[in-house]
């Protein structure tokens, strides 16, 4: 299977409004505002009996806001909401569940050294009888909508797929109508994908109504009966999926960002119509990725977790200048701590890390900054910035011994502004100012901020990590953009990250970590999405 990997469901099977009430769930001119920022602007919303509605748009478009007004996350300032037809006074996450309405975030909200059924019955005021019939409960819901989870199983031992269940159990169990999705498939292998679109397919056959909130615009379109399009706060239109294409429904969510204008953005995230294969990657290798030596080279790598316990486990790598190595695996398998062993921020082990043939393992952080090794955290907000102090301070970080910063021994601050101003207009980033707090931008801005700061040095050696989770269209193309400069200067580009479809769209060469180790390697062309996933399931090719 190609990058163009889609879901096994066929368009006839999308799910629309069954018989029941006629509106379920109406929102009308619901505003909510933090401070000057206005993030709903009289949005509107409305969710029939038995359907899947897609909720879509850029970053800041507001539908995150929206459906956590919904379930009682923020007040709004103004605005109705009504269930069956009869107002509803939402104040709160247990009114919400009184209402019928539960909610499973993008991170999971679980205590992961409770079993499933204690994390199911938490606030319930179970005790330890009730527990036994709540897993009982537990196992018929699993059995009625293909939700399969051991109710006794301790949750740190699941998968992200089967974790992400147990969530949707919780709902259930609670006995919610509505069911909020926020960006569920973002951590997913793509058989988890197609298991959880069976399942949905199950709990709206029941009649219970699920919103769907997500950025890639091809699983929309698989699974969704009716997609509501929102930008700026407010809702611009709601299409059912029978009267647009994949391209269309993008050009909604940015404006006039098309596929035509963006192949990366159209392999990444899904703009081909569903069924169709997206275009290969459209710039031509640089002669370096066809031969030459290895200038990132990874021998028998072990990496610490933060609790001691080996979280990398002899890893060997090997990646050319020009060439973009993708890692792929479910979140967990040791990502975190190859990413940062790799930039010299989490010390390794035993093994080496040579740049250029110099080994760069026990060093001082200098020595990775000058060996030209360039990292993008996945946690930009904790990792990449330092929040409270400006940007021009954050574009500096890294280089502020560096000859073009100084004169005279000390920092030339002028030259910085003037530099920093530069680069704010080259990567776009949206900001009151050079001297404005960098922990005020929008993620988005902040992700330009730290590309900036590593592409800005040209270096040997990128590391990026998740680069593009939770950005919209736009953002996610100038990513794209960057990746593909690093690359063609001669950069060795590391890419980490949960998403198969940007990864077979930018990756020269593929491996899959999994528990810690590389268990397999495919290179362009041979990318299956479906034996990927067996590949970070844990399957190894030799069973």
């Amino acid at each position: 299977m190609t990058a163009g990997h889609t879901t096994g469901h066929s368009s006839e099977s999308v799910p629309g409004p069954v018989p029941g009430p006629a509106r379920p769930l109406t929102m009308a001119g619901v505003s909510k505002s933090f401070g000057s920022v206005h993030a709903l602007v009289e949005a509107d919303f409305e969710l029939a009996a038995g359907e899947v509605h897609g909720l879509v748009g850029g970053n800041g478009a507001g539908k995150t806001t929206l459906m956590n007004v919904l379930y009682g996350l923020y007040r709004p300032d103004s605005g109705e909401i009504r269930v069956d037809g009869r107002e509803a006074h939402i104040r709160s996450p247990r009114d919400a569940i009184e209402h019928g309405i539960g909610m499973v975030h993008q991170h999971l909200l679980q205590v992961s050294t409770y079993s499933v059924v204690e994390n199911v019955v938490l606030g319930t005021g179970k005790d330890a009888g009730g527990l036994r019939d709540a897993a009982r409960r537990i196992t018929e819901l699993s059995d009625q909508f293909g939700l399969a989870v051991d109710p006794r199983a301790r949750t740190d031992r699941l998968s992200v797929g089967a974790r992400q269940r147990v969530e949707i159990l919780k709902v259930l169990y609670r006995g919610a109508r509505i069911l909020i999705l926020d960006e569920p498939t973002s951590s997913l292998t793509p058989q988890e994908v197609d298991d959880l679109f069976a399942s949905l397919r199950g709990i709206v056959a029941e009649g219970t109504s699920v919103v769907f909130i997500s950025h890639k615009v091809r699983e929309v379109m698989a699974i969704c009966g009716r997609i509501s399009v929102m930008r700026d706060g407010r809702r611009l239109t709601t299409v059912h999926r029978s009267e647009t294409d994949a391209t269309g429904l993008a050009s909604l969510m940015v404006g006039e960002l098309a596929a035509e204008q963006s192949s990366d953005v159209a392999a990444a995230l899904g703009l081909a119509a569903v069924g169709e294969v997206v275009p290969e990657e459209p710039a031509a290798p640089v002669p370096a990725r066809a031969g030459g030596p290895a200038r990132l080279t990874v021998s028998d790598l072990v990496v610490p977790s933060d609790q001691g316990v080996a979280a990398v486990r002899g890893v060997d790598l090997a990646v050319r200048a020009g060439e973009v190595l993708g890692v792929a695996g479910v979140a967990g398998n040791g990502q975190v701590e190859l990413a940062e062993a790799l930039a010299g921020v989490r010390p390794a082990q035993s093994g080496s890390v040579r740049v250029d043939g110099t080994d760069l393992v026990g060093r001082q952080t200098r020595h990775w900054l000058t060996a030209g090794v360039a990292y993008v955290p996945e946690d930009r907000h904790r990792d990449g910035i330092l929040g409270a102090a400006s940007v021009t301070d954050n574009l500096l970080l890294g280089a502020q011994r560096s000859s073009a910063y100084r004169r005279g021994g000390l920092i030339d601050w002028r030259r910085v502004r003037e530099h920093a101003r530069t680069t704010i207009e080259t990567y776009s980033i949206k900001t009151p100012g050079p001297d404005a707090p960098a922990g005020n931008l929008s993620g988005g801005n902040i992700q330009r901020l730290v590309l900036a700061r590593a592409f800005d040095r040209e270096p040997t050696v990128l590391v990026l990590q998740n680069p593009t989770r939770g950005l919209d269209l736009r953002s996610a193309q100038f990513v794209y953009d960057r990746v593909h400069e690093a690359r063609d200067r001669g950069c060795a580009v590391v890419l980490i990250s949960e998403d198969l479809d940007e990864l077979s769209l930018l990756a020269d060469r593929m491996v899959v970590l999994y528990s810690g180790e590389v268990v397999g390697e495919r290179a362009r062309g041979d990318y299956d999405a479906y034996e990927l996933g067996r590949l970070m399931a844990g399957v190894r090719e030799d069973a």
